[in-house]
């Protein structure tokens, strides 16, 4: 009971670690790779799994006090996860694909891939890699 306690305000929960095959793509090629997760000291179930692709980038306004910004381009949810037992490691492959007329790369431009994990009444695991858009 107390292991389960613990692990729902994110002492020794679920962790999560979005593995890219390969980091550096082109507009129109689809984003590869692995969700792996390693459970904590409790089972747990999980809801889903969400990979939301974004864009950050950079430009000042008015109504804001952050010249970072972050845009939604598109979201994949990976459910039927099931629980993940303690210390249990799963991988769940995926394929997100890209629109050809994906933004490129810049110093101002960035695109970022975001692993959030649905644990109910717990503390959510997230993940974020990199992408980049030649």
């Amino acid at each position: 009971m107390i292991k389960q306690f613990l692990s729902s305000i994110g002492i020794g929960h679920v962790k999560v670690d979005t593995i890219v095959h390969k980091t550096e793509i082109s507009p129109g090629d689809p984003i590869e790779g692995e969700v792996v997760l390693v459970g904590g000291m409790a089972e747990q179930p999980i809801n889903e799994i969400q990979l939301l692709l974004l864009e950050k980038y950079e430009e000042d306004k008015k109504d804001s006090d952050f010249s970072y910004h972050e845009k939604d381009l598109d979201t994949i949810i990976l459910d039927k996860v099931g629980t993940i037992r303690a210390g249990e490691e799963k991988r769940i492959s995926f394929t997100f694909p890209t629109s050809s007329d994906h933004p490129k790369t810049t110093d101002a431009n960035k695109t970022i891939l975001r692993t959030t994990v649905d644990i109910p009444q717990a503390v959510d695991p997230t993940d974020e890699d990199s992408i980049i858009v030649r």
